[in-house]
């Protein structure tokens, strides 16, 4: 499923659903078994031994007694903090670096609901933690989650807190060998001085094990390379509102050279701290990122 596809639909539960079924559906073995219910293989039945697990049909065709053994899949604890900044709402009119982030979080969810692992959201940015779940499994948690979703999927939610908002209170809830997963563009305010802290906050997760994935969202074409045209073009800063106005093939050089300085200096960090760095487009196919999470999820099984 491509963003680019369906962004103009209303329906955010359904969208991620079938994101969802797409992933699996185009694994020809299916990554998703339910908890503790993955066959393994057969061993002898020793007598005295509890018969719950005693193949009946193997017993029937061969008169031989054999024990199913499974692999016991451990429940995870998964937490999505989504960064919902105004750099997020790029472009303005179609946000779809926001509506990439709420799409690819909730199909996660999907994933972690079907396998019982334990998942929660957060939303922020750089002056509120606008919105947080609690920290379960259920098919009624995941519903309520992609519920409050749907209005800032929609571009109907205008975040305004003046609660004081530090990094660090999106770790609550994080406990030793967690997931942590930041669906972000990584822009910082650098009149706010933030991003220390939040580097600060990466690495305390590194101290708990935590294992941590970095997803950059960015429009390639645009933000990366300047593809926006022949015409001049009045550049506004949707973080704070100032604007210029220039012709975007005269810096094009320039700033591809300064953005793939920006963006070495972010993967040579999370190298440094042992955080995993996936760069994600919003043009390239959803299950591109699903792939990333599941690849991810399974190391900590």
């Amino acid at each position: 499923m491509k963003l680019q596809d369906v962004y103009a639909y209303h329906n955010l539960p359904f969208l991620a659903q079938k994101a969802m079924e797409g992933f699996i559906t185009g694994n020809h073995h299916s990554p998703l078994h339910g908890f503790s219910v993955e066959f393994a293989e057969h061993r002898p039945y020793n007598p005295g031994e509890s018969i719950r697990n005693l193949d009946w049909k193997l017993l029937a065709k061969t008169e031989k007694r054999y024990i199913k053994q499974y692999i016991e899949e451990t429940n995870l604890r998964c937490h999505f903090w989504i960064d919902i900044s105004d750099s997020m709402r790029f472009p303005e009119k179609q946000e779809l670096k926001l509506k990439y982030a709420l799409l690819a979080a909730s199909s996660m969810g999907h994933l972690l609901h079907r396998q019982r692992d334990a998942f929660r959201f957060s939303l922020y940015n750089e002056t509120a933690l606008v919105w947080e779940s609690d920290l379960k499994s259920t098919r009624t948690h995941l519903h309520h989650c992609i519920q409050a979703f749907s209005p800032f999927w929609e571009g109907q939610a205008t975040p305004n807190s003046e609660t004081p908002f530090a990094y660090t209170d999106l770790l609550k809830g994080v406990t030793r060998r967690n997931m942590v997963l930041l669906l972000s563009d990584f822009l910082f305010d650098p009149s706010q001085n933030r991003e220390d802290e939040f580097w600060e906050t990466l690495s305390y997760l590194h101290y708990l094990k935590c294992e941590v994935l970095l997803l950059h969202i960015t429009d390639h074409p645009q933000e990366r390379t300047l593809k926006m045209g022949e015409q001049p073009i009045k550049f506004v800063d949707l973080e704070t509102g100032s604007h210029i106005k220039l012709h975007p093939n005269e810096y094009a050089d320039a700033y591809f050279a300064s953005e793939q300085l920006r963006i070495s200096a972010l993967k040579d960090r999370c190298n440094g701290m042992g955080l995993r760095y996936y760069d994600c487009d919003v043009a390239q196919d959803l299950k591109l990122v699903l792939n990333h999470f599941y690849v991810e999820r399974a190391r900590l099984i």
